[in-house]
């Protein structure tokens, strides 16, 4: 959470949970995402939770299931229900992220949907590849999102019109993330090749290719204002930053 008081989580016990960072005890969970959904052959199809998000108050915890559903949770309330159940997508939801009035998803039914909370609007863009990462850009024009059939792309946020490709990275199998850094000059992804790769956002060129490990790189999150990068991979993880880097 915005003041480091509270983490959110989900997993594959189907449950979303909030923590008190002080006690490192769970507070509430929150289990809508229970219900599950029957496979081919009429198996209950586990309905584990793959990406949570506070709201920027913390308020709200927005999580996004293998059940297809983005579901809106407060935090201030002992309600056991969602306070909003966003089920548009026709498979499960990879990525959640959120602005201050909008929902953004990816699913692996190949879209980009884009809830606006304060007009009550949806807009939908097809990518046609299992999505497994989105994030806005900085200055909240552009959307990033990472699939399936290693590519990123950049999308104007209004028009969905295509802004960008970047390709060179490995992404066949793994729900792997994308990120922009603090300046919107650079876009970046992670590999299944051990690599975090970095491209030009404007003329679409690789800029850094930095070798990390051995394995599949899964996750990487810039920090939201200095030069700093985390990744993990292999149960490490691990800081990058600049030669030159001072801290504040």
């Amino acid at each position: 959470s915005f003041d480091n008081s509270q983490i959110c989580s989900g997993g594959a016990d189907k449950a979303v949970a909030l923590w008190d960072v002080s006690t490192g005890q769970v507070v509430r969970k929150y289990r809508g995402h229970a219900g599950g959904r029957r496979g081919p052959d009429c198996v209950l199809l586990p309905q584990k939770v793959n990406c949570v998000q506070f709201n920027e108050e913390a308020t709200v915890i927005v999580s996004g299931s293998i059940d297809s559903s983005v579901r809106c949770w407060d935090c201030r309330s002992r309600r056991p229900d969602p306070i909003q159940v966003l089920d548009e997508a026709k498979d499960g939801i990879s990525s959640v992220k959120l602005s201050a009035h909008e929902i953004l998803t990816g699913s692996v039914d190949g879209r980009v949907r884009r809830y606006d909370l304060r007009a009550g609007q949806l807009c939908s863009d097809y990518i046609g590849s299992p999505i497994t990462s989105v994030c806005f850009s900085k200055d909240g024009q552009c959307v990033l999102a990472a699939s399936l059939d290693s590519t990123l792309r950049l999308l104007d946020k209004d028009t969905g019109e295509l802004l960008g490709e970047y390709t060179g990275h490995r992404s066949t199998t793994y729900r792997l993330d994308c990120v922009l850094n603090e300046l919107d000059t650079h876009v970046g992804c992670a590999s299944e090749d051990g690599h975090v790769y970095f491209w030009d956002l404007v003329e679409g060129s690789l800029a850094l290719s930095l070798p990390v490990g051995q394995g599949v790189v899964q996750s990487l999150a810039f920090h939201p204002s200095l030069p700093c990068l985390l990744v993990a991979t292999q149960g490490q993880v691990m800081l990058w930053r600049e030669d030159t880097f001072q801290p504040e």
